[in-house]
């Protein structure tokens, strides 16, 4: 019986290939950025780190354009960036601000400034709150903020506005840390600020106390 295998390796190799699916352009892996890659495993794992301590964190996403508050790795609050071009320094400039030449992914917050504010609120919706974020309810702050600034080292000032006309906190002590962030700006302040909504701005002014961890992300 006279076989019917090909004398022709090429042509049973052509053959074989033949059977099996063809790659396309679409299935080839797309270029690997490293930089990119190396920027998210610091970031990752600052996170992991912050996620261990079992308190909130605040998280500023440049990439996804949201601030959140986190616990344990999960989000309590999120709020999509809405940027206030009015005396504000660009969101790259901050995050490369706030990364420095250590190239840091957290700092912790040194202070907090309330320009004005109006109302009050009740404590039983403190308690819902403290709850939330793992605050104690008699450390959150009852005003309704119409203004105010979360400070951190470096030069670094995020200011929240809301549509609020509230009573001035103090005229003298607004016009002071008014002259000061003025002062400091020619040698490298950067100045951040963003609009929300009144509920939202409550909730964060009230977790932002001092020594709040803050986590950045970047946009690559």
């Amino acid at each position: 019986m006279s076989s019917c295998r090909s004398n022709n390796p090429t042509a049973d190799t052509q053959a074989a290939d033949s059977s099996r699916p063809a790659r396309t352009a679409k299935q080839a892996p797309g270029k690997w950025d490293r930089n990119s890659a190396e920027v998210e495993y610091k970031f990752l794992q600052a996170e992991l780190r912050l996620a261990k301590l079992e308190k909130s964190y605040l998280v500023i996403d440049a990439r996804n354009m949201k601030l959140m508050l986190k616990l344990k790795g999960a989000v309590v609050w999120s709020y999509n960036l809405e940027m206030e071009e009015s005396g504000s320094d660009g969101l790259d400039e901050f995050v490369n601000r706030f990364r420095g030449s250590h190239d840091r992914f957290i700092r912790l917050l040194s202070g907090k400034h309330l320009f004005a504010a109006t109302e009050k609120t009740p404590d039983s919706i403190l308690a819902i709150v403290g709850e939330a974020v793992n605050v104690d309810p008699e450390l959150l702050q009852r005003d309704v903020p119409g203004k105010f600034q979360l400070l951190w080292s470096g030069g670094l000032i995020l200011e929240v506005r809301t549509d609020i006309v509230g009573k001035p906190t103090s005229r003298l002590k607004n016009t002071f840390v008014d002259f000061r962030s003025v002062l400091q700006k020619p040698f490298g302040e950067s100045h951040l600020v963003i609009k929300m909504s009144p509920d939202e701005a409550l909730t964060l002014y009230r977790v932002s106390r001092s020594g709040l961890p803050t986590l950045i992300f970047p946009r690559f």
